[in-house]
């Protein structure tokens, strides 16, 4: 009976999820001056003078805006962000796209003066809400990675680095296998979707961050499409572990060490 009970449950855990809405890949123009201009102008209507990549206005809404010369750019940071992101809240805090993207960027003016780097903070999936089925399961972050792994390839050559926070650092697990980044930086992750990092198939430095603060619920395990795999921040899984401070789950890249620390990672490989 407790066998058939426990099928149950996880036959319908999977079904709610998969039901969720398909994540398909966001249109992107090409990563020349003339085309990034041309699709700014249309997607900030507003005047603000924000510059999004792409824009869906649907459901809770995805987009992916870039600070910085992105054509000019040699080296580029992309923000994949965790649970509960729409459009309403993009701005929210430094653990939001927006709000991550301007805090990175505007870490690597001042760290690294002179250097060509645009940001991207990417809400180029449908995040989960902490409410949803698919919140406890890979099956979102499979379809986020198809769409993240569309945009690692359209910004080659460029350097490109990955900072993933909680969800998205299960939606950069998924991505790894074989994508053409130099790094990738995991903040209070629940599991990237692996028993370790040499499962991840990646040619990336894999970093980890866990601050004494974060209660992120890390489960340790994977059956089938649910949980997120071993925890990334022991040293058994063979990441790169660095120090997270002593803030909270969403504190990682509000000013401070740690910011600084993630940026110049992100920047040139080394903490």
């Amino acid at each position: 009976m407790r066998r058939f009970l426990l099928g149950a449950v996880l036959a319908l855990t999977v079904a709610g999820a998969a039901s969720q809405p398909g994540t398909q890949p966001l249109d992107l123009p090409a990563i020349t001056a003339p085309a990034l201009a041309e699709r700014y102008a249309a997607n900030a209507r507003d005047g603000s003078g924000r510059q999004f990549l792409a824009l869906d206005r649907t459901g809770d809404g995805r987009a992916v805006e870039v600070v910085g010369d992105l054509a000019a750019a040699d080296s580029v940071i992309i923000f994949v962000p965790g649970t509960g992101y729409g459009l309403a809240q993009f701005n929210d805090s430094t653990a939001a796209p927006g709000g991550a993207a301007r805090a990175l960027h505007a870490r690597a003016q001042t760290l690294a003066p002179g250097t060509k780097v645009a940001v991207i903070g990417w809400l180029g999936y449908d995040a989960p809400e902490m409410t949803d089925p698919g919140v406890i399961t890979t099956l979102p972050a499979a379809k986020g990675a198809k769409a993240l792994r569309t945009l690692v390839t359209a910004l080659l050559p460029k350097q490109i680095s990955l900072v993933c926070h909680s969800y998205g650092t299960v939606v950069c697990g998924e991505a790894a296998p074989a994508l053409p980044v130099t790094d990738i930086i995991a903040l209070g992750s629940p599991g990237m979707g692996v028993a370790g990092a040499a499962d991840l198939r990646t040619p990336a430095r894999v970093w980890t961050a866990m601050s004494s603060r974060d209660d992120v619920f890390r489960p340790g395990v994977r059956l089938g499409p649910i949980g997120f795999g071993a925890d990334p921040n022991l040293a058994a899984f063979g990441a790169r572990i660095i120090d997270g401070g002593d803030g909270r789950h969403t504190d990682y890249l509000r000013p401070g060490p740690t910011l600084d620390r993630i940026t110049r990672i992100a920047l040139t490989g080394r903490a």
